[in-house]
């Protein structure tokens, strides 16, 4: 009896057009945002001619898999004028990336958060119920998949096997998995310790946008050499779910999520406490998912 009332409840907070709003503006912010910035990953206005492809293969190691098919594809890349985005341009990738996200966050609304690991620190500091979190996420990588197939659908007649392999995200050659698991952590902690600071502080409505996009481009200019800079599982699971490559996938989660839950312990614990004991932790906890006499009521 207890189940089908607490699922009830859920489903009544759920199916709503407020959250279900929020959803669908998960889901079209994190598509513009991934299409906008997945862009400066996938070509670049050559001035290099075929030395893109030089540096790309050097580059990653999965380049080399593919060198076999890009031969043929040179002379149409030179012909075309595009080559991929190679390694050598990190504040082009970082600078498109967090534009981006601030642009896409001023269209659909400050308060969404285009980033799963965002959405579970929400969750993790009482600022969201799990339910919907769950919901928003489900947004957030169906915006990563809608745009990574789009970049692909448009790209598929100019160097497609190029633009895929520069699409997927890897572990760049000499870094260790758990080094690069330690640097999504470190990129992805300041990320969230600024989402936070502008959900507590009050900002403009402009400036948070900008805040979370220098932040953006600050880890993209740390990482990108090194992970590509994932810092964003949906940036990360809609090329693989596109391309079906999961290789090293588990990095761009884990080292996210774990800086995620670091960015709420410091910031709810140490840098700005939110409270004094933990009963009025526990009192938070019940105000936000136990329900009401009323609730329980509507839910029978």
């Amino acid at each position: 009896m207890v189940i089908p009332c607490c699922l009830r409840l859920i489903l009544s907070d759920v199916w709503t057009l407020p959250c279900l709003h929020h959803f669908l503006l998960e889901f079209l912010g994190t598509t513009l945002f991934l299409s906008a910035s997945l862009s400066a990953v996938l070509m670049l206005p050559a001035a290099a001619g075929r030395s893109g492809l030089d540096v790309m293969s050097a580059g990653n190691p999965r380049n080399l898999s593919h060198q076999r098919d890009l031969s043929p594809l040179s002379s149409a890349l030179d012909m075309s004028g595009i080559v991929p985005v190679s390694p050598a341009c990190p504040l082009q990738v970082a600078l498109v990336f967090g534009l981006s996200v601030a642009m896409a966050a001023v269209c659909v609304g400050g308060k969404t958060h285009l980033n799963p690991a965002v959405t579970v620190a929400m969750a993790l500091t009482l600022r969201l119920r799990l339910w919907r979190a769950a919901l928003y996420v489900i947004g957030q990588l169906l915006g990563g998949v809608a745009s990574a197939a789009l970049l692909l659908g448009l790209t598929r007649d100019v160097t497609p096997v190029v633009n895929q392999v520069r699409l997927i995200q890897d572990v760049s050659p000499g870094v260790q998995l758990h080094q690069a698991v330690a640097l999504e952590m470190l990129v992805t902690l300041q990320l969230v310790l600024v989402v936070l600071v502008t959900a507590d502080v009050p900002l403009p409505p402009v400036v948070s946008p900008l805040l979370v996009g220098l932040a953006v481009s600050l880890g993209h200019l740390v990482a990108v050499s090194a992970t590509g800079c994932g810092m964003n599982p949906a940036r990360s699971f809609g090329p693989a779910v596109v391309t079906l490559d999961f290789n090293n996938h588990w990095v761009y989660w884990v080292g996210p999520g774990m800086g995620a839950c670091l960015a709420v312990l410091l910031n709810d614990l140490l840098l700005r406490p939110r409270w004094c004991h933990p009963r009025d932790w526990l009192a938070e906890l019940k105000h936000l998912y136990i329900p009401t006499e009323e609730q329980q009521q509507e839910a029978q």
